[in-house]
């Protein structure tokens, strides 16, 4: 009876243990380890996956992935900016597993089925190598890929020795084939393998080797591997290409121990020569883009395929050698051409790779970095070429006082001297200069200009947009020019204008011919068509300006689009130059579809990060080259533009403290003068020196402090100036300030200043009374 109620009670709880098993958390692991690249040092940004696991990003050579669970699992290093390279190797995880990745080296993996009783071993004859067999799973390696081994497995079965020879190259592996370098050794089997020449002794690509149940397809080497034959069996073999026989059928027989059969064709079959991508791997613009490669002889026709060569993704065939492709949106895409011809095919060229960057990602038309090259042509007769470049955004108030987002565009010009400076800013909407800033080269004059312009574009009355798909049909214009030169009077503008605008105008500039709108604006009052402009959407700016009311010495000016940029590369705002400062920004561009940029100073990375913009700090004297790359989201790497900074370091001069509002101070003899100047980060010491009246040059005070007073200066008027010494540099003379010693009075004046003094009405009141005594005397 007690034994029939435990019996049901542990009936009862079964399930319920069960349950608590199957509850029970199956434990996971985690890969990780070291990238390398081919020179062993630290890889660049690589992509390491796990089967069907998402993949990890690693740029500092350094990767784990987790929630592995326990089993045989693919693993895959995609070496990004290290060749596009990739590794894949199969891995038996059972715990957390250390894994380097060696660039272009790869592992030969393996199982070796044996019963317990068996004596196995299994070696690597180069290298003499042998290893232990965990759970009968071997590996070797890493080994450069494309280097051939010999593997031997020998059993020892009921005092029968047998052995397995196994020769393979090493493979970098593919999605298609991730376990190429994996090997199962069986007992009682064996491989059978060699080299398949024609009479030439040439290699012969992509000859299948059957024994009617397995086939080898020779690689470029004309290697093939018949693998799992069984020893002592008589194997009849077909050597074939794109189905025609090469040579006929061989018969042989497997013997335990080697079996190398090397075979030569009875016939040549011509197959298409290589063909090769003449573009190359690149950044561009969502926008299409031509693909063109280059075909060897024995060519019928091409096959283009967006992504592997399988006919869903045929995007043309044909006998040309190029094809425009439109893409869909940004993102990398993977191009593979394949060559044919009756006989076959020949698909072995590496695939093409393409990056199309997204759009920008904001309404503005310009992005920084963005140029245009325009020939410059005045009447009468003067020609340059310009280049704008944009290099910001800024909101400026225009001449009716409304404000505006505009883009700050730099100006270089062919005519200007080394330190001539011209600046626009651009409206954002209509492409129009809002203000105009032009300053000459110090060396040369201190004259300037500066022009705001307002364009009050409207339709119907209401404010409109030049370049909108409803465009404007007037336009009231006014321009103030400040002309900073001596004498020169300054320019004033103000037109009403009426707009007509014509869709899909060819126009011909530098060769080129372009499709555009047409923009024509004729002032109301006289009638004069004052501006012509043709814009062009895919340049994104107006490839031909007629402009006759430039608000200069011309008649008219035009300008001609000669090139223009749209970078698909990182590039610098901060020109290539001279600096006598030695801490100084370095600048560049946002990038479309940049997540980080990496800054380079002389081949070392000194930045890394999402900002644009880096401070380098107390730079040697001599010459500093700065690259800058991209990081994209997918982890590739674009090399930007480079750019070369020379610094000679000269201080920043001090300046003084102003003592007075005058220009020159005048102080008593032996009065004390207080003196101070700003403050020159990291100096050494100060210097101030003081030139007399008669220009001799004394040196008064040489210090660390930033203030002084004097006591002792000469009578008359003193000119003083400052330096400063920063790291072993002296900076130069500050500006002069000025100090008056009174010379003091002599004695006898000093006598003659001490007497009492007189009034007027006093001295005229004693001469009146003399005068009346005078006269009563003599009367």
């Amino acid at each position: 009876m007690v034994f029939a109620i435990l019996f049901s009670l542990s009936m009862l709880l079964l399930p319920y243990t069960a349950m608590a098993d199957n509850d029970t958390e199956q434990p996971t692991y985690r890969v990780y380890g070291s990238l390398f690249n081919e020179l062993g040092e630290q890889a660049g940004s690589t992509s390491v996956k796990v089967n069907s696991f998402d993949s990890v990003w690693a740029d500092d050579g350094q990767y784990e992935i987790t929630g592995l669970p326990q089993g045989e699992h693919v693993i895959r290093a995609y070496f990004m900016n290290d060749g596009h390279t990739v590794i894949y190797r199969t891995i038996f995880i059972d715990a957390d597993t250390e894994l380097d990745f060696h660039q272009g080296s790869n592992w030969i993996t393996g199982t070796l089925h044996h019963l317990q009783s068996d004596i196995v071993s299994i070696g690597l004859v180069e290298q003499n190598e042998q290893a232990s067999l965990i759970e009968s799973r071997f590996e070797f390696g890493p080994y450069p890929v494309g280097e051939y081994c010999t593997l031997v497995a020998e059993w020892e079965r009921a005092s029968e020795v047998t052995s397995q020879y196994l020769r393979m190259r090493i493979e970098e592996g593919s999605s298609a084939t991730p376990d190429i370098n994996h090997i199962e050794f069986h007992y009682g089997m064996n491989n059978i393998y060699g080299f398949v020449n024609d009479v030439q002794g040439n290699p012969v690509t992509d000859a299948v080797v059957s024994n009617g149940m397995h086939s080898s397809v020779s690689n470029s080497d004309g290697f093939y591997l018949l693998k799992n034959v069984s020893i002592g069996s008589e194997q009849t073999l077909t050597i074939q290409q794109e189905g025609n026989d090469l040579l006929t059928p061989v018969q042989y027989t497997v013997t335990s121990g080697e079996n190398w059969l090397n075979l030569t064709t009875e016939t040549d079959v011509e197959f298409p020569r290589n063909v090769s991508f003449v573009t190359q791997t690149q950044a561009v613009t969502l926008a299409p883009f031509q693909i063109e490669w280059e075909g060897g002889g024995y060519t019928d026709y091409y096959s283009l395929y967006d992504g592997d060569s399988t006919e869903e993704n045929l995007i043309y065939r044909g006998p040309y050698s190029s094809f425009e492709y439109s893409p869909e949106g940004p993102g990398t895409y993977e191009f593979n051409i394949v060559a044919h011809n009756i006989n076959g095919s020949n698909e072995i060229t590496p695939a093409l790779v393409m990056i199309v960057l997204p759009n920008p990602n904001n309404d503005l038309v310009w992005q920084t970095g963005m140029s245009w090259d325009y020939f410059v042509s005045h009447t009468p007769d003067y020609f340059h070429n310009r280049t704008y470049t944009a290099i910001g955004t800024e909101v400026i108030t225009d001449a009716f006082g409304v404000d505006q987002e505009t883009f700050l565009v730099r100006i270089s010009d062919d005519s200007y001297s080394p330190n001539e400076k011209a600046f626009r800013w651009i409206d954002s909407d209509n492409l129009l200069p809002v203000k105009t800033y032009w300053v000459d080269d110090p060396d040369s004059s201190s004259y300037f200009q500066e022009g705001t312009m307002g364009w009050d574009f409207t339709t119907s009355g209401q404010s409109s947009n030049l370049l909108s798909d409803s465009p404007a049909d007037s336009l009231h214009f006014n321009r103030t020019n400040i002309i900073g030169v001596p004498g020169h009077p300054n320019g004033y503008d103000d037109t009403r204008n009426t707009i007509s605008i014509t869709e899909d105008v060819e126009v011909t500039v530098a060769g080129i011919t372009y499709s555009t709108k047409y923009i024509a604006i004729t002032d109301q009052n006289d009638g004069v068509l004052s501006w012509e402009l043709w814009y062009n959407s895919t340049v994104r700016n107006y490839v031909k300006i007629v402009d006759r009311l430039p608000g200069s010495h011309s008649d008219s000016v035009v300008y001609e689009l000669t090139g223009y940029e749209i970078p698909t590369v990182p590039k610098f705002i901060t020109e290539s130059g001279d600096s006598i400062d030695n801490t100084f920004s370095i600048d560049w561009a946002t990038f479309s579809g940049a997540k980080s940029y990496q800054l380079f100073m002389n081949d070392e990375l000194v930045y890394e990060g999402d900002m644009t913009s880096y401070e380098a700090v107390k730079l040697a004297d001599g010459t500093h080259v700065f690259t800058i790359n991209a990081v994209l989201d997918v982890g590739y790497i674009i090399s930007g533009n480079e750019i070369e900074i020379h610094v000679d370091f000269i201080p920043p001069s001090p300046i003084f403290t102003q003592l007075s509002s005058e220009k020159v101070h005048t102080v008593a003899l032996g009065e004390s003068i207080p003196l101070s100047w700003s403050e020159v980060p990291d100096h050494g010491w100060y210097s101030v020196i003081v030139q007399d009246a008669d220009g001799v040059v004394t040196e008064v005070f040489n210090g660390t402090e930033n203030s002084t007073t004097l006591t002792d200066l000469s009578i008359g008027q003193n000119r003083l100036r400052v330096s400063v010494m920063v790291d072993g540099k002296i900076s130069e003379y500050s500006d002069s300030i000025f100090i008056l010693i009174d010379e003091p009075a002599d004695d006898a004046s000093e006598e003659e200043n001490s007497l009492p003094a007189v009034s007027i009405p006093l001295t005229v009141s004693i001469l009146l009374a003399a005068c009346i005594i005078h006269e009563k005397r003599r009367s």
